[in-house]
């Protein structure tokens, strides 16, 4: 069976229509996180809400959560993580467009 690539989704739409995205994804999926837990049990779960900021200009605000299990680098006994997460993004057309942008001190990731 071909691997299932992921969906399409045009970001400049889900800006503009204020769109939101959300589900869940297993842990045991995402082989860089999954390779630093001491189980890759359980889900990631996320929600990407499309949004324009006080000029206009579009992004999103991404929501993540999970419960993950670590191990203790100085004791090697196993805790519960609980991962909550939250960023900011916006969205610009081509990499002019980008470089073309001042150089921000806020958290929100140009992409």
């Amino acid at each position: 069976m071909p691997p299932r690539s992921a969906p399409f989704i045009d970001v400049f739409e889900l800006a503009s229509d204020h769109a939101t995205i959300e589900g869940h994804v297993l842990l045991s999926k995402l082989p860089r996180l999954a390779a630093a837990l001491a189980r890759p049990d359980g889900e990631l779960h996320y929600r990407i809400q499309g949004q324009r900021d006080d000029q206009g200009r579009p992004g999103a605000r991404m929501d993540l959560s999970a419960d993950l299990a670590l191990e203790c680098q100085r004791c090697n006994q196993r805790f519960n993580f609980r991962l909550e997460r939250e960023a900011q993004f916006r969205f610009v057309g081509s990499e002019e467009e980008l470089n073309a942008l001042p150089i921000e001190e806020d958290e929100v990731d140009v992409i």
